[in-house]
């Protein structure tokens, strides 16, 4: 999963080289302008693009000899990889198309925690489901973020996101509801006998306060500048950084118990 999500960095930044031309690096978006700067690099960022996805799949098919898995989880990691080039390669190029926010909610909610608990669990089953979710929701969320100090840059480059296309105001409302649904998922879900295994869900929901938080923090100042939206989106990537931290380290906790 290193070198194809790596990969994922050196893909955006070869086929996104246009659209950057137009957005300012933040901390959390906007490209880095390395490609720019450097376009000597332009041919041999792609070329390392291309090794890292090599790369991994070769990782997965000695795993799979090794192991004896099926060769399904192969196609896992290679769907895995495919979605990361065509995100912004031509000629699918989801985020430019409308559905770099539905590729994203894979990648969070499906390809990362799932390559993680079928290599270590064998198969995956329905804890795995019920447990991953909320973090489809959380994918949603990650890309508003990313998007909104984004927007004139995206629009200038013809880069259709969720926030070029109905504006930072809603985008934000959007996120609040992603990241509410995810904590009363939480919620609902420690008060149900669906399924629990060892996980406490209660201390889940207790967790998604954070990001949730934020999230209402962003609804209520509704940023429609660039610099104020830059501001409260840095905020509310690092309540779901934390966030995240937080979960695996109960996770951790729980296993160790």
């Amino acid at each position: 999963m290193m070198p194809a999500h790596l990969s994922l960095s050196y893909s955006n930044n070869y086929f996104d080289i246009e659209v950057d031309k137009f957005n300012k690096p933040i901390s959390i978006s906007g490209g880095t302008k390395i490609l720019i700067e450097n376009p000597e690099l332009i041919k041999i960022c792609k070329k390392i693009a291309i090794g890292l996805i090599l790369l991994s799949i070769f990782i997965a098919t000695i795993f799979v000899i090794i192991f004896s898995y099926p060769l399904t989880y192969l196609g896992f990691i290679i769907f895995g990889c495919m979605l990361g080039w065509f995100y912004s390669a031509p000629p699918i190029k989801l985020a430019y198309r409308g559905f770099g926010e539905i590729a994203n909610m894979i990648n969070m909610g499906l390809l990362m925690p799932g390559i993680g608990y079928w290599t270590m669990n064998g198969t995956l089953d329905l804890f795995f489901f019920v447990f991953a979710i909320p973090f489809f929701l959380y994918g949603l969320d990650f890309m508003i973020i990313v998007e909104s100090p984004d927007m004139e840059g995206d629009i200038k480059g013809k880069k259709k996101t969720l926030v070029t296309r109905i504006g930072r105001k809603t985008s934000y409302k959007i996120l609040l509801i992603s990241i509410l649904s995810a904590s009363i998922y939480f919620l609902v879900i420690s008060y149900s006998s669906l399924y629990f295994e060892s996980i406490q869900y209660i201390i889940l929901f207790m967790l998604s306060i954070i990001p949730l938080s934020i999230g209402i923090y962003g609804w209520f100042k509704q940023p429609t500048k660039k610099i104020s939206s830059a501001k409260i989106a840095t905020k509310n990537m690092f309540a779901l950084i934390f966030f995240m931290i937080l979960v695996n380290i109960y996770l951790i906790i729980v296993t160790l118990i």
